[in-house]
């Protein structure tokens, strides 16, 4: 169970943090929030320093859980994983990736509460 949890862990701060990162981009913002919209510069840095700590955060996790080596490589492959489902979400669904980025947040917070817990 806590392998399971921990995995998980990993690849859902994989994909809240790179959600963060495209939603610090004029592009991603403007699918969101209308043509033209631009992510206010505190919003922006806010989400720019959210995704990085995510992704540190899961980088360490990983290599918690793994090893510098394989935790590295695990990390990588969480990585991979997200951008591919972005990259498959953004274009056609991007309120749908947005909420999904919020649902595994907070999953990633309540995994992290009961591996704390166990």
């Amino acid at each position: 169970m806590m392998e399971i949890l921990s995995n998980f862990l990993v690849f859902a701060l994989c994909y809240a943090g790179l959600s963060c990162l495209c939603l610090a981009m004029d592009r991603h913002y403007a699918d969101l929030h209308g043509r033209g919209a631009e992510p206010p510069p505190q919003l922006r840095r806010r989400l720019q320093w959210g995704g990085a700590l995510a992704l540190a955060f899961a980088l360490a996790w990983a290599m918690h859980i793994a090893g510098a080596g394989y935790g590295t490589v695990f990390w990588v492959g969480s990585l991979t994983g997200c951008g591919l489902l972005l990259i498959w979400l953004l274009p056609y669904a991007p309120q749908q990736a947005m909420r999904l980025a919020r649902v595994v947040g907070a999953a990633a917070a309540l995994a992290a509460v009961m591996l704390a817990l166990l």
